[in-house]
């Protein structure tokens, strides 16, 4: 974070927006080609047709991946133009969009199958269970592309888990498995001259679940060895897949979700019984069932947090009326609330990554079967159903169920967060930590609002530090206090800053995540090689540090920093009971109201005269 280009990635920006894009048309081309080219094989021409368009969209995939492995990639600084590899994706991209378009508008060939065969028999909106009504009318291809594309991303989610753990060595688990992925589906089809048939027995959802298992054995891989290792990473420094995964799952989740509601909501006659004679693709059956059981297992973590904070609840209560006899039941109530404060923030700092961890590995087994399941031509339950099938096809619906309502779930907390506050703050709190890194994960997310804040605030205490000693403005020093995602934003501005100008600057931090959260997930910056380096720049020339961190038991997203700063516990709350004449008990103020706090006035006091002259007072009562 000291490169003075980290905030200006425009050119990172640009290069990943044309292999997102290109990628994102093959792939939206490819659903549509695939199904075309079951129902309708190709021959003469329009082979050849097919052969090309196909070629095409394949480099720009291959090409896609093996460019998120180039350094170039990620270069922010200098001239950003296209470059001949970002060129050839975009030109492949368009010739395998235009060879789609040709092909569609064709004409239907000899060999065709007309789409009115795939449609079900007259009268089985009335008798679902009629001649030809359980036949399978799923669209030829699309099961398979769909099947493949997920199992494709869940290859690239175990590539960059391996990566980010133990290196680019890494990548070799990942790339055999691909490789004998491509060449067991060959072999089972035949495609293999001079090579005896496969095994009847064998099937490609068996080399799927061997290939994903394979590849996903590099997750298990010893860590890297680097000059500045971190200690305690978030999920043994597995984190840029955790969190890539988190967004897959919650995007195929909400695509599934959206599939299932838009056919509901075109499908009016449904039968007497309720059942829609819309027969989904195969994959999204199975995505029903896996939703069902993530959300038990949902269940499970939070059930275990439940007990966690018990626990924790128990022993801080335990701990704050050890040896006081005398306390009221008004002082006991008041230690019942405080020891819930401080349990929620041992269970934060102690335990919620791991769970997060614990959840993202049940998740990736989850997803793995999944994967497994989706490249067989079984669904999840025969019809007609009975006995232990019917129980399984209950838990399917109820999952199809919550899927198809989970779109509107998100609809409506996008309503709730411009007419309720607390819901805006909710989600702000994560938009605001979702939106603070540059995009270099995906290009079309929203703008990183710290690329404005951050230059902003640099330039703002450049300006008053570099004005004229004459000047009544001037200033010999500042204090640059943040709050919470805010201590996070200036300690990125600090880093920015010349030597020269952080020797006149205090940092004040309170609600301060830099250790426990995102030095954990993001060691690179903000580990704990990172943080050390800050405090060493921001050291007076007395050797005193020039960095108070402000922090409480009660708070559950506030932490001691412990990288050579000044930790000020702050009381909170300040007594059990009412005094000095006040009739209401002193508020838990847990992650708010750090600078009406007497620790907080103090440091204040005390840091003023080191910069040499008095600070002036905050105006609008903020620092």
């Amino acid at each position: 974070m000291q490169d003075p280009t980290f905030w200006s990635g425009e050119g990172q920006l640009r290069r990943a927006a044309v292999l997102h894009l290109s990628t994102a048309v093959v792939i939206a081309a490819a659903v549509a080609l695939g199904p075309v080219l079951a129902t309708d094989p190709p021959s003469g021409m329009r082979a050849v047709l097919a052969a090309t368009t196909a070629a095409a969209m394949t480099a720009v995939v291959v090409i896609a991946v093996v460019a998120l492995a180039r350094p170039w990639l990620t270069r922010r600084a200098g001239a950003t133009p296209l470059g001949r590899w970002s060129v050839a994706v975009a030109v492949l991209a368009s010739v395998g969009l235009l060879g789609t378009v040709v092909l569609l508008l064709l004409p239907d060939g000899p060999a065709g199958t007309p789409l009115v065969d795939l449609r079900p028999p007259p009268g089985c909106v009335r008798n679902p269970e009629g001649a030809g009504c359980l036949t399978d009318r799923s669209l030829p291809g699309f099961d398979w592309i769909i099947s493949w594309f997920g199992t494709g991303q869940l290859l690239l989610l175990l590539a960059i888990g391996t990566v980010s753990r133990s290196g680019r060595r890494a990548l070799l688990a990942p790339a055999v498995a691909v490789v004998l992925l491509v060449l067991g589906v060959l072999w089972i089809v035949g495609w293999l001259p001079g090579i005896p048939a496969a095994p009847a027995a064998l099937d490609i959802w068996m080399v799927g679940l061997g290939a994903v298992t394979l590849a996903g054995g590099g997750l298990l891989l010893p860590r890297v060895r680097s000059p500045r290792p971190h200690d305690d990473p978030a999920w043994a420094g597995r984190g840029p897949a955790v969190l890539a995964g988190y967004g897959w799952v919650l995007c195929v989740s909400n695509s599934a979700g959206l599939f299932y509601w838009v056919a509901d909501r075109l499908n009016n006659d449904a039968t007497p019984s309720g059942r829609s004679p819309i027969t989904p693709p195969v994959p999204v059956l199975w995505a029903g069932l896996a939703f069902s059981i993530a959300l038990f297992l949902l269940l499970v973590v939070a059930l275990r947090s439940a007990v966690l904070f018990s626990r924790l609840r128990r022993q801080e209560y335990a701990a704050l009326t050890a040896g006081r006899h005398s306390l009221s039941a008004h002082q006991l109530r008041r230690c019942r609330d405080v020891s819930t404060y401080h349990a929620m923030h041992r269970l934060v700092g102690e335990h919620a990554l791991r769970l997060a961890g614990w959840y993202a590995a049940a998740a990736t087994v989850l997803v793995t079967l999944g994967c497994a399941a989706v490249l067989s031509p079984a669904r999840p339950h025969p019809s007609p159903t009975h006995g232990e099938a019917a129980v399984l096809k209950a838990v399917a619906d109820i999952g199809d169920s919550l899927l198809s309502w989970l779109p509107v779930l998100v609809a409506t907390i996008g309503l709730l967060v411009y007419r309720n506050e607390g819901v805006r703050r909710s989600v702000g709190v994560l938009w605001d930590v979702g939106t603070f890194w540059p995009r270099a994960a995906h290009p079309l997310a929203p703008p990183s609002y710290a690329e404005r804040a951050v230059p902003e605030l640099q330039t703002r205490t450049a300006g008053l530090l570099a004005l004229a000693e004459r000047d009544p403005r001037s200033l010999d020093g500042i204090i640059l206090s943040g709050h919470s995602q805010g201590a996070v934003i200036c300690a990125a501005v600090l880093l920015q800053l010349p030597a020269r100008w952080r020797r006149r600057i205090w940092f004040f931090s309170y609600g301060c995540q830099l250790t426990r959260l995102y030095g954990r997930v993001f060691p690179a910056y903000f580990g704990p090689d990172r943080l050390p380096v800050l405090a060493e720049a921001l050291h007076r020339p007395s050797g005193s540090p020039g960095w108070s961190n402000f922090w409480r038991h009660t708070d559950p997203l506030g932490w001691p920093v412990h990288a050579g700063e000044r930790d000020v516990p702050v009381r909170d709350p300040e007594a059990l009971h009412p005094s000095d004449g006040e009739i209401a008990d002193p508020p838990i103020r847990n992650h708010s109201g750090y600078p009406d706090a007497p620790e907080y006035q103090r440091e204040r006091s005390r840091v003023a005269p080191l910069l040499r002259r008095a600070v002036p007072a905050p105006r609008g009562g903020s620092d």
